[in-house]
């Protein structure tokens, strides 16, 4: 699906629900030269926690996802779309996350996961649980935004593709011969 303001670009989507590796395969594709554009949510809630405010009151409030959207259009708008750069996450992300959390849509967000056309949508399998100081979730939110991640992103005429839970090592080799096909 796309507008006639949609920008095409070369940019691939590394994606799945939390804990499911995408920092860990960025990192190698990083490691291999590739450009890469990590995740702005993350870091948002890292300083947020610096600042004093606990993790999982701020991952549920109402301020939130209006921030993750601004951050995360401040990261895309500042990358060459011409230039293929592994993103981790892209902006339809954020509607699955709104449909596991029964959220309305944070205003622009429609808009905004139209204004880019990904060349191509991984979306990993997840690898286990793991928490810390930004994840505050649980394995049955990981379960459900990772079934809504491929709905909203078939739903934007993606195809998207799962990246199956393999060893870093193998996830990188899968992914690079998807996109050698």
């Amino acid at each position: 699906m796309t507008t006639a303001n949609t920008l095409h670009t070369d940019w691939v989507v590394i994606t799945g629900p939390p804990s499911s590796g995408k920092t860990t395969l960025l990192e190698l594709l990083a490691s291999d030269g590739e450009l890469t554009s990590g995740d702005s949510t993350r870091q948002l809630i890292a300083d947020v926690v610096l600042s004093g405010r606990d993790a999982e009151e701020f991952r549920f409030a109402d301020d939130f996802q209006p921030r993750v959207l601004e951050a995360m259009l401040a990261a895309e708008q500042r990358l060459d779309p011409e230039d293929r750069v592994f993103l981790e996450y892209g902006l339809p992300c954020n509607i699955a996350f709104h449909r596991t959390e029964s959220r309305p849509l944070t205003n622009g967000l429609a808009e905004a996961a139209l204004a880019h056309r990904y060349a191509s949508v991984f979306i990993l399998e997840p690898v286990g649980w793991k928490n810390d100081t930004e994840r505050v979730e649980d394995e049955q939110y990981q379960s459900t935004v990772h079934q809504h991640m491929f709905d909203v992103y078939r739903e934007h005429g993606y195809e998207p593709i799962a990246v199956p839970a393999v060893s870093p090592a193998d996830r990188l080799e899968f992914v690079r011969d998807e996109l050698a096909r």
